[in-house]
């Protein structure tokens, strides 16, 4: 009598034991998770895209998430139709949508061939460029070109016009959202620095 007294005992513990796991498991289940692998706009860097025809000019994104930077992921950027359309893009460069993977970093470099300026402020609708991270939306921003002059159609290029364009906010640090090429919201030196190779080599694209 003694025995079955204790098996019966043994098995009451076990299935509150088993009961009490399972609200554990349940309480996990139920709190809210934090996946190393979404990105965080206020930790991520996302700059206006820099183009140049020819592509000689790297744009670079760093993603990040709470966790760190986020390797292996999608960053795709998708122009506008308004966009799209004022902007000069090299024969062979895909368009509208244009994607890159970042490293273990979380950085994504793409090389774009194109040229124009894309003000969101001046575009209808307000949008130029959405950047979607592993087909999340985390920003929108706009592009900037050493080839500010664009002819809206292929042989896109820098020439004497773009320059003449840059001289004046260039020699007066007169902000500009087309001349501040390093989206750091003043125009001066370092600009100078990105646009100057552009004009001495007057790139150029078909």
């Amino acid at each position: 009598m003694g025995l079955l007294y204790g098996v019966s005992q043994l098995r009451s513990r076990i299935v509150v034991s088993l009961c009490a796991l399972g609200v554990c498991a349940a309480s996990l289940l139920a709190a809210p998770v934090t996946y190393a692998g979404v990105p965080d706009p206020a930790l991520s860097t996302v700059p206006n895209v820099l183009a140049v025809p020819g592509g000689s000019l790297n744009y670079q994104v760093t993603i990040v998430g709470t966790s760190g930077p986020i390797d292996s992921a999608n960053v795709t950027l998708v122009y506008s139709a308004a966009a799209d359309s004022i902007l000069c893009w090299c024969t062979g460069q895909t368009h509208p949508s244009i994607t890159a993977t970042t490293n273990a970093s979380g950085v994504a470099v793409f090389s774009i061939k194109a040229g124009g300026c894309a003000n969101p402020a001046v575009i209808p609708g307000g949008i130029a460029v959405e950047v979607f991270v592993n087909s999340v939306k985390l920003k929108e921003v706009g592009q900037v070109s050493p080839d500010i002059v664009n002819t809206r159609v292929a042989p896109c290029n820098v020439s004497l016009s773009d320059a003449v364009q840059f001289t004046f906010p260039l020699a007066t640090a007169t902000y500009g959202f087309c001349f501040d090429l390093n989206s750091d919201l003043a125009v001066g030196l370092t600009d100078a620095v990105i646009a100057t190779p552009a004009f001495a080599n007057a790139l150029t694209c078909n």
